[in-house]
């Protein structure tokens, strides 16, 4: 790693890593406090800071939350000899501060009441092959997502939580001995769904909210449909669509999507959201792991019904053309410029297209699958490929099906969910 010690603006020092300025080039220490400002929770007891540097953030963390640990993530073993020399020195005698070098102690604290802060500039200078980079970006994409939308998710989950609809604990398991697809709207989509038509009968389908009007068009009605997002433009993904299936929805999924849905709705409460968790336990309601994507959410769904195997369609994590999602799908954008994207290999051998909101999905894929003892395959030829869920040809997926009734279980799930309320 390349570090650069320079003097700023106001005459103190201010520091570069691989070519990335870590503080201000103007006011470095009055930079870190105001970006420190807005990080610190009155009711968190234990921080985890990436980066040490000059000291600027652990400094001004120490002055705005008083009682609290402060467990300090190295990018290098050279940033104590270079606070030593250039930055706030005193801090590292301070007992509030520990220095964390090491993932595997990085893990053991994360299951104590902690808060952990990544200055996006930290982020970006210690680059993708750092071996904590993967974590870190999946922390800091939630993070700044959460910040971005929580207003609009306390309202949505307001008037969610007053609807009494039923809530997942009475479908436990009650997918046994049945196969489930989840259906994504990435572009292989457009090259798959023909086999859909094929096993629709066969199979529970789930289909994410963007995908939905895509399988109407080609006649396709799913079992149930999920949304999570928070915005006004998930209204787009139901309305006019004259869809009556089953709804799952997020506790802090756009409230007026729910509203405009005509058949049974399920509310899904969330693990990593207080009040979702708070009004789960009130209900004796399970929790699920949302994974910051409606796939995701969608696969923790699937498997908490304990299907004997699953099938993903459309679940590319990336695209090849010009175009993101398949057609029809309400989410869907052309793209003009491809040089800012990143790569990742797909099943058919070539790189495509992805971004770092969907590596990070795509990371969540592969470590859910890794935890499961059941069979899951990849239907996306021009998809990413997913560690655990190898891609499926035509005629074997067929195969599988050949010999499966048609199912009932849509009407197992409509005897089990309450009638619609308000």
């Amino acid at each position: 790693m390349n570090w650069v010690v320079e003097r700023a603006k106001n005459d103190t020092n201010t520091m570069q890593l691989n070519g990335i300025y870590l503080y201000s080039k103007y006011n470095p220490r009055q930079e870190a406090e105001k970006f420190i400002s807005n990080e610190v929770n009155a009711r968190t007891t234990n921080y985890i800071l990436f980066g040490l540097g000059l000291g600027y953030h652990a400094e001004a963390l120490l002055s705005l939350s008083i009682n609290a640990t402060i467990y300090i993530i190295l990018a290098d073993e050279k940033e104590l000899e270079i606070c030593q020399k250039y930055g706030v020195a005193s801090i590292l005698n301070n007992s509030r501060i520990q220095m964390v070098s090491e993932s595997t102690v990085l893990k053991n604290l994360l299951e104590d009441d902690l808060q952990i802060i990544v200055p996006l500039q930290w982020l970006k200078a210690i680059g993708s092959k750092h071996p904590l980079f993967s974590f870190l970006e999946d922390i800091k994409i939630r993070q700044m997502s959460y910040r971005t939308y929580s207003e609009k998710m306390k309202m949505n989950f307001i008037d969610n939580i007053s609807k009494d609809h039923a809530d997942i604990g009475v479908l436990k398991e009650i997918a046994q001995g049945c196969k489930g697809v989840l259906v994504a709207s990435g572009p292989s989509l457009n090259d798959t769904i023909h086999l859909i038509k094929r096993i629709k009968d066969k199979c529970f389908i789930l289909s994410v909210g963007s995908a939905l009007k895509k399988l109407l068009k080609e006649n396709i009605i799913p079992d149930a449909v999920i949304i999570s997002d928070p915005l006004d433009s998930v209204v787009d993904q139901l309305r006019n669509s004259g869809y009556k299936g089953i709804l799952f929805y997020l506790s802090t999924a756009n409230k007026e999507s729910v509203n405009i849905h005509k058949g049974k709705k399920v509310i899904l409460f969330q693990e990593g959201y207080p009040a979702s968790i708070k009004e789960a336990k009130n209900r004796n309601s399970p929790l699920i792991e949302t994974g910051g994507s409606v796939a995701t959410l969608g696969l923790s769904l699937l498997l908490y019904f304990n299907f004997d195997s699953y099938y993903l369609f459309g679940q590319d994590f990336g695209f090849s053309g010009a175009s993101t999602h398949a057609e029809f799908s309400t989410s869907g954008v052309k793209i003009k410029n491809t040089k800012t994207f990143e790569n990742i290999v797909a099943n058919n051998g070539q790189y495509i297209y992805t971004t770092s909101n969907l590596r990070t999905y795509h990371r969540w894929f592969e470590k859910k699958i890794s935890m499961q003892q059941i069979d899951i395959y990849n239907t996306a030829h021009l998809g990413a490929k997913i560690k655990g869920a190898p891609y499926i040809q035509k005629d074997e997926l067929l195969n599988n099906f050949d010999n499966v009734k048609e199912s009932n279980l849509k009407d197992r799930f409509m005897q089990n969910i309450s009638p619609v309320s308000k």
